[in-house]
């Protein structure tokens, strides 16, 4: 598939998916079912500060992410990422406009997951 036309399928199904799930292994599997927002290519969510996935990716950063597979986008990216707890207010502020009404509760942590590996579904 040429280049242009692959970005393309990536582009959409990052537009249009935002639901996802999102795990982590260290001693077992952690999966959460997650809501991502996309900023450059990076791919932001948050998470309870006492969750499981947080203390997984303590141990291990890498994360796999499954996005699309929907009505909007049948074709699915899998992701495998690394993650990191993000402390920018910038970013915080940013995610909390992207939420809607809804704004970031303190007993939450914004993580941004940059992408190792994307491999693009086509159904």
């Amino acid at each position: 598939m040429e280049t242009e036309k692959l970005m393309d399928k990536i582009d959409l199904i990052l537009k249009t998916s935002k639901a996802g799930t999102m795990s982590t292994s260290v001693n077992h599997t952690v999966s959460e079912y997650m809501n991502f927002y996309i900023r450059d290519y990076a791919l932001f969510t948050e998470t309870e500060k006492d969750s499981p996935i947080l203390r997984g990716i303590k141990e291990h950063p890498l994360v796999y992410i499954t996005l699309g597979g929907n009505a909007d986008a049948a074709d699915r990216l899998e992701v495998i990422g690394e993650i990191e707890v993000v402390t920018d207010q910038d970013i915080i502020d940013w995610l909390a406009q992207q939420k809607g009404p809804l704004t970031v509760a303190t007993n939450m942590v914004m993580l941004k997951v940059m992408a190792l590996k994307v491999k693009l579904v086509e159904e």
